[in-house]
């Protein structure tokens, strides 16, 4: 069976899922991990996990880069 994005991860440019969408959205208004973590009820890990996978799919390297990148494409505000 071919494998490629989820519905949910092609719906957007840099193929992110909703969580790491939502998660986008959270470094943008400049949130911490822990922070983001709490407001999301998961993990500090797991946060870890989202913004290694959103830094990646957007060619970053920094956070800061990352939410440059994904104004640019027009994925957050």
């Amino acid at each position: 069976m071919p494998r490629g994005p989820r519905p949910a991860s092609a719906a957007n440019a840099a193929g992110l899922t909703p969580r790491q969408a939502e998660v986008l959205g959270l470094l943008a208004e400049g949130l911490t991990n822990a922070e983001i973590a709490s407001r999301l009820t998961l993990a500090p890990k797991t946060i870890e996990h989202h913004v290694a996978a959103v830094l990646d799919k957007l060619g970053a390297t920094t956070r800061g880069q990352a939410v440059a990148a994904a104004r640019r494409r027009g994925l957050v505000g």
